[in-house]
């Protein structure tokens, strides 16, 4: 027996092992159903590995593989692409059918001969492989989830960690990404062997005889249907990122481009940054506790009119909720940047901000001490000029679980309030409601609204037990918040304390059929992007800023957003800089005449 003959063999006897335990077996409680569709993958795999231990091997050509590659990512992994297309088409005219089919040809010829250009020699098979698997990654979460691979989805998708990741593998995705992508990669990889051209000159020639047919195919087309796309490209531009695999390399492309170092050092904010005279009377210290929120939308806070109880912990009368605030981003990655920024939503990049300073380099140039303390995947290099806690890192040090619930924040704010008796800044970076797997962010005892949708597989459960689910998580951090402001209003008598929450951005629920985050922002729905903020002062922080609750409490209803917080903390820390800007200042705004001003971009 031959050694790839052996292998095959030990291959075949390892899967003919699973299929029997998977048979035996209901794997945590899986049902039946889960399990015949499981052994269906198997049984495809079974049939390859059979076919090319019998010696079956389809015999292709380079430009063959490519062709059958290609025809099946843009045909299988790229439905939603193609619904969209299909359902913006002229339906009165034959015309726009026959434009949209013309694309696809088009689309399958244009892959293929990219796939050829790299089928050299023996990287044909691993690159079919590659491009395979990537596809089906990618079309699962655009098909499940509702989302655009765009830069910002693959920004987020390099910067998560390996918890969260696991909670995006639901039974589905295995399922999924296996018959789209493992199955056709298993074929490729055992079923196919590559007819080898003569000589590298034949070779050649018939690579570049494919380039001319594509392009000549390419021009025709677009020329005669150039207005139907120009009209595509301009009323349905974000249509390119649902096209698999070109979404994934432009944004990879765009993230190198906004990576590569541009200066050496970063550019200095708020340089003439100090503190007013005022600031340096005899009186208590005064600390700000800034807890940022993750994936919390408003539309899920009782504080804002929300039919359900889910922030019953924080009703409460010295306690402020703005009702009308939007975020910068759709993601953490954008978003958690520009909050702190002074670059404002408008004009903000990513490349702009990493090259510059952000607000907690102005406070610590002024004299203000800073902390931050993470309780989730990073603060996005925001907190990377600071002392920062990791209890995300460290779960068993802090919670003596392989995860932490945000009530372990409370702790720790107590420790880093009594490590400074300076005016200080403590950030709070919560795991909130992160999702896909909301059932993990809180312990079972906050489980207040059932039935719940305990399974990162969220797009199988029916949307009231989904919302239940998500529900509970703002009702347990409604819990943290309370706890927070409890032991905050003992501390009261030795510092004058702001705390103030913000969310990251907001999340889909299937509305829509819609679920997580990450949408372009001009695209996504108002549930993405309008978050929840609130604010408690203490009798004495009240006093020195010269609001009351219910000076506040005047100009909730104004228009906020993430450019806010930069303004408002330089005014509560009473720091003189050219970077301020009071009508951004929200203490500003509510000692003014005109609370109702527009403070946020439309």
């Amino acid at each position: 027996m031959s050694s790839d003959q052996g292998a095959i063999t030990l291959l075949m006897a390892a899967i003919l092992s699973i299929d029997d335990w998977l048979t035996r077996t209901a794997i945590g409680g899986f049902v039946n159903k889960s399990m015949t569709e499981i052994r269906k993958v198997v049984a495809c795999v079974h049939a390859l590995v059979a076919c090319a231990s019998a010696r079956r091997a389809l015999h292709l050509s380079a430009t063959g593989l490519a062709f059958v590659v290609s025809l099946w990512v843009v045909a299988l992994d790229n439905r939603a692409f193609w619904r969209v297309l299909w359902d913006t088409r002229d339906s009165s005219s034959w015309r726009g059918s026959a434009a949209v089919s013309m694309l696809a040809v088009v689309l399958w010829a244009l892959l293929a001969t990219a796939l050829r250009g790299l089928f050299w020699r023996w990287m044909a098979k691993p690159v079919a492989c590659l491009v395979l698997l990537t596809s089906a990654v990618l079309a699962h979460f655009i098909d499940t989830f509702g989302v655009v691979i765009d830069r910002g989805m693959i920004r987020n998708a390099l910067e998560t960690d390996l918890r969260e990741i696991a909670d995006l593998l639901s039974l589905r995705w295995w399922l999924d990404v296996g018959l789209r992508g493992l199955v056709p990669a298993a074929f490729v990889a055992l079923a196919v062997q590559i007819k080898r051209s003569s000589s590298w000159r034949r070779e050649t020639r018939d690579v570049l005889a494919l380039v001319l047919g594509t392009t000549t195919l390419t021009l025709a087309t677009t020329a005669a249907f150039f207005a139907d796309y120009a009209a595509t490209a301009r009323n349905q531009r974000e249509v390119r990122h649902l096209l698999t695999p070109t979404n994934a390399l432009n944004a990879l492309w765009g993230i190198w481009k906004e990576r590569r170092p541009s200066r050496t050092t970063l550019a200095t904010v708020g340089s003439d940054a100090t503190r007013k005279s005022s600031a340096s009377l005899d009186r208590k210290p005064l600390m700000v506790v800034l807890v940022v929120g993750e994936t919390a939308r408003a539309a899920n806070f009782s504080l804002g009119g929300y039919g359900r109880p889910t922030n019953v912990a924080l009703n409460r009368p010295d306690l402020v909720y703005f009702s009308n605030v939007v975020s910068c981003g759709t993601d953490t990655a954008t978003s958690l940047p520009c909050m702190f920024s002074d670059i404002g939503t408008e004009r903000f990049s990513i490349t702009e901000a990493s090259a510059r300073e952000n607000i907690l380099d102005v406070l610590v140039r002024a004299g203000v001490d800073a902390a931050w303390i993470e309780n989730t995947s990073g603060c996005k290099e925001v907190c990377k000029r600071v002392p920062t806690k990791s209890l995300f890192d460290e779960p068993q040090r802090w919670c003596g679980a392989a995860t932490c619930f945000d009530d372990v924040l409370v702790p720790a704010l107590q420790q880093a309030a009594d490590a400074s008796a300076a005016d200080k800044l403590v950030v709070l970076h919560m795991q909130g409601s992160h999702g896909p797997a909301y059932f993990k962010r809180y312990p079972p005892t906050a489980r207040r609204f059932t039935p719940t949708c305990d399974t990162n597989s969220i797009q199988g459960c029916d949307l009231e037990s989904l919302r239940n689910t998500y529900d509970n998580s703002i009702a347990f951090t409604s819990d943290v918040l309370a706890r927070s402001i409890e032991w905050l209003e003992r501390a009261s008598s030795r510092k004058d304390i702001v705390l103030l929450y913000l969310s990251d951005h907001g999340e889909s629920l299937g509305e829509g059929g819609l679920y997580l985050h990450g949408l372009p922002r001009r695209l996504a729905p108002r549930t993405q992007v309008q978050v929840p903020m609130l604010m408690w002062v203490s009798p004495g922080a009240a006093r020195r800023l010269g609001v009351t609750p219910l000076v506040l409490q005047a100009s909730s209803d104004a228009q906020y957003s993430h450019d806010n917080l930069f303004h408002t903390l330089l005014g509560a820390f009473e720091i003189d800089t050219a970077a301020y800007r009071s009508g951004l200042d929200i203490f500003a705004i509510a000692r003014s005449s005109g609370p109702r001003r527009r403070t946020a971009p439309p």
